[in-house]
C-alpha cells in the first residue's frame, strides 16, 4: 500500500510540476511528458509517440545533444542548466534551460534519461539586457577615461580613487602618483587650499559646487581651472563619494582678458575720433587769425613766426584729419589710393619717427588702387609700421612700396604692398608662432593680437600675408609682404 502512494505522489508530482518533465529512453526515443512540456513544444499528446527528442531541437542542439550532452550524462550521471532552444510546429524557437538525471535500474545500469525543462525567455531578455547595459557602460567608461576634462573619482574625505587620461594630461600626474593623496595637494598650489577645501560641507548636504580657481600642473606652471563637484550620496542621505569635473579654461581667460583690452583700445579710438573733430573748430579760428596777423605783419622776422605757426597748425590738422579717417570703419569695400595709405599711416608716427632717428621712404608706385575696406587696410598698415618702429628705437630705416606682380601661386596678376625695415628682425622660432593668438615679443605692452588680427583682416580683403626675417649681425631687418589678386583691384578702377 504504501509503494503505490509513493507512485502516485511521484505520478502527481511528473504532472502538476510547473516545469516541462519528460522520461526518454537512452536513444532519445520520448516515453513520456508532462503537460506544462507539451505546452512549451506546442504540440498535442499523441504526436509524440515513438518521438525522438532530436525532433524538437534545433539542428545545432540536435548535433549537440548527441556529441555533448548525451555522453556527458552517462560520464556524470546528471547535467544542470544547459540551454537549447525548442522548435515548435510553426518553426517558432522557443529558448529554454535544461537539467537532465541518468536513471538506473535494480542492477545499477542506466536505463533511461530524466530531463526537465524550463522556458528561458524572460531570462535571455534579461541577460541580454544586462549585456547591453554592460556595453553602455564600458562606452561610458571609455568616454569618461579618455575626455580632453579632467574627470577624478573622491573617496568622501577627498582622496584620489580614480584619476583619467585627461587628469593627467592637464596636471602632468600619472594615475599611480595620485591615488589616496587629496585632491587639493595635487592640483593647487599651497595658497589656494582652502578654494575647495570648505566645500566638503556642502556635498555633504548634498549639493552641487562649481568653483572658478587656479591650479598647478606637475612643473610648476600655473592654469585658469573651472571645478564642477557633484556628491554622490546613499540612503539616508550619506555621502559615499563625489566627483570633480576639471576644466582648463586658460584658452577663456585669455580671451576675456583680450577682449576687454579690444574694449579699452575700442573707447580709446572714439573718444580720439571726438577729440579730433572737436579740435577742428578752433583750429579753423587760429589759422583765420593767422591769416590775419600774416597779412597785418610787415616786419620779416614777424613774419616768419607767422609763417612757422601756419605750419605747425596745418600739421596738427592733417593729424586729426587721419585721425578721423582711421576710426571711421568702412561698411563696403572701395578704391583706396595706396600711396595715400601709406602717407596717412607717416603722418600719425612722424614724430616717434623723427625722435628714434627712423628714416622712412615710400617708393613711387603706379597709382593701381586697391579695392578694400579701407579701415581695414589702414588699420594693418598702422600695426605694422608700429611694429617696424619698436624694432628700430635707435634708428633705421623702414620703406614702404607698392607694385604691381604676378601671385607665384595662382599665376594671376596682382598688386603687393611691402613694408620693409632695418630692426632687429625675429628668430625662426618667432616666425613660427608669429600669426598665433596671444603671442607676443612685447612683455607686458604687448596683447599678442595685432599681427593676428591683421592677417585675419588681410585675408577677409582676400589677400594673403607673409614675412621674412633676419637677425644676423649686419643685415638685420624684417620684410612683410600683403598680395591681394589683381581682378580685386580691377574693381575699385572701374
Amino acid at each position: 500500500m504504501k509503494e503505490d502512494e509513493a507512485l502516485g505522489t511521484e505520478e502527481d508530482f511528473f504532472e502538476n510540476a510547473p516545469c516541462g518533465c519528460a522520461l526518454l529512453h537512452l536513444d532519445g526515443t520520448v516515453q513520456r511528458t508532462n503537460a506544462v512540456l507539451l505546452k512549451l513544444l506546442g504540440r498535442p499528446r499523441e504526436t509524440l509517440s515513438a518521438f525522438k527528442i532530436h525532433h524538437v531541437l534545433s539542428r545545432a542542439g540536435a548535433i549537440y545533444y548527441d556529441t555533448q550532452f548525451e555522453p556527458a550524462l552517462r560520464l556524470r550521471g546528471s547535467l544542470k542548466e544547459v540551454a537549447f532552444d525548442l522548435v515548435r510546429l510553426t518553426g517558432e524557437r522557443v529558448p529554454v534551460l535544461a537539467s537532465a538525471n541518468l536513471h538506473r535500474n535494480v542492477d545499477g545500469e542506466p536505463d533511461g534519461i530524466r530531463l526537465t525543462v524550463f522556458e528561458a525567455s524572460e531570462r535571455r531578455l534579461y541577460e541580454n539586457e544586462l549585456l547591453q547595459s554592460r556595453n553602455r557602460a564600458e562606452r561610458m567608461a571609455d568616454v569618461v577615461q579618455n575626455t580632453t576634462d579632467a574627470v577624478v573619482g573622491l573617496n568622501p574625505d577627498g582622496t584620489i580613487q580614480s584619476w583619467n587620461n585627461g587628469a593627467e594630461t592637464m596636471f602632468g600626474f600619472g594615475h599611480t602618483e595620485v591615488i589616496g593623496r587629496e585632491l587639493v595637494e595635487v592640483i593647487l598650489s599651497e595658497q589656494r587650499h582652502d578654494d575647495i577645501r570648505g566645500v566638503l560641507e556642502l556635498l555633504r548636504r548634498g549639493e552641487n559646487v562649481t568653483r572658478d580657481t587656479i591650479g598647478q600642473h606637475k612643473s610648476g606652471r600655473s592654469i585658469d581651472l573651472s571645478l564642477n563637484l557633484t556628491p554622490h550620496m546613499e540612503a539616508p542621505g550619506t555621502l559615499v563619494a563625489f566627483s570633480a569635473i576639471v576644466r582648463d579654461i586658460s584658452s577663456r581667460k585669455l580671451t576675456e582678458k583680450a577682449l576687454l583690452q579690444s574694449e579699452k583700445l575700442a573707447s580709446v579710438g572714439r573718444l580720439a575720433s571726438s577729440i579730433a573733430h572737436e579740435i577742428n573748430n578752433p583750429l579753423e579760428s587760429i589759422t583765420n587769425l593767422l591769416y590775419i596777423l600774416d597779412t597785418l605783419a610787415t616786419d620779416p622776422e614777424v613774419k616768419g613766426y607767422v609763417n612757422a605757426a601756419q605750419d605747425e597748425v596745418a600739421r596738427v590738422s592733417q593729424i586729426a584729419t587721419h585721425t578721423l579717417r582711421f576710426h571711421r570703419q568702412s561698411t563696403k569695400q572701395t578704391s583706396l589710393n595706396v600711396e595715400d595709405l601709406f602717407q596717412s599711416t607717416l603722418v600719425l608716427y612722424r614724430a616717434r619717427l623723427l625722435n628714434a632717428n627712423i628714416v622712412p621712404t615710400i617708393d613711387r608706385s603706379d597709382g593701381a588702387p586697391l579695392f578694400c575696406f579701407e579701415g581695414e587696410l589702414r588699420q594693418v598698415m598702422a600695426n605694422l609700421v608700429g611694429n617696424a618702429f619698436d624694432a628700430m628705437r635707435t634708428g633705421g630705416r623702414l620703406r614702404l612700396r607698392s607694385r604691381q606682380v604676378t601671385l607665384w601661386k595662382s599665376g594671376e596678376p596682382g598688386l603687393r604692398l611691402t613694408i620693409a625695415d632695418t630692426g632687429t628682425g625675429m628668430t625662426a622660432e618667432t616666425l613660427e608662432h608669429l600669426f598665433e593668438p596671444f603671442f607676443s615679443t612685447k612683455g607686458i605692452g604687448g596683447t599678442g593680437l595685432g599681427l593676428w588680427i591683421s592677417q585675419g583682416l588681410v585675408e577677409k580683403n582676400r589677400g594673403a600675408i607673409r614675412v621674412r626675417s633676419s637677425v644676423r649681425p649686419g643685415t638685420t631687418g624684417t620684410v612683410f609682404c600683403l598680395s591681394f589678386a589683381q581682378h580685386v583691384v580691377a574693381k575699385g578702377s572701374r
